[in-house]
């Protein structure tokens, strides 16, 4: 018997898994040297982990069809979670680093808004500073669904099978 799943809880079970992927891929960028290579590493897993995910669903998931709908909307979906995942990882990276060196943060924005002649109260600075894991956040998000609708269109196009067309001894429904 063929399993079925929506689209929608395949992307979110594949999307979050996938994300969680990429994030482990992202702390390899800790160890010396391997910073290009974490770049590179996690673009090629995201790559084919979703290009993987798709033809997944469309064969086991699906009964072996995918409309051009279906596979865009589960490449986005699955985008989304991704750029989710990233921009918590992100988010939390930033808000720790900045937690870290706070002062160093502080002293440095301060003095960059000196030199280019801007009187800028401490407070507001400070205010800067708290927003930059939110901001960071959104625009891994927005990325994300930039392209995860390049890619959905992509993926639609190429893994689409539909279903076949009814012979002559079949009746149509």
């Amino acid at each position: 018997m063929e399993k079925r799943m929506s689209v929608g809880q395949y992307a979110f079970y594949y999307g979050v898994t996938t994300g969680f992927a990429l994030a482990l891929i992202s702390l390899l960028s800790y160890v010396p040297m391997l910073g290009t290579i974490a770049w590179l590493l996690r673009l090629l897993a995201l790559v084919f982990l979703t290009m993987y995910f798709v033809r997944r669903y469309r064969d086991q998931f699906n009964g072996g069809t995918l409309t051009s709908g279906e596979g865009f909307l589960l490449t986005f979906l699955m985008f989304l979670y991704i750029g989710i995942i990233a921009a918590l990882y992100s988010g939390a990276q930033i808000a720790l680093m900045a937690a870290k060196d706070s002062q160093e943060l502080f002293l440095l924005l301060q003095q960059t808004y000196e030199d280019a002649g801007i009187d800028i109260p401490d407070q507001t600075i400070r205010d800067v500073i708290k927003i930059v894991p939110y901001v960071v956040g959104i625009f891994y998000i927005l990325g994300h669904l930039v392209v995860g609708a390049i890619f959905g269109a992509i993926y639609s196009s190429s893994f689409r099978r539909e279903d076949p067309y009814p012979t002559d001894e079949q009746p149509m429904n």
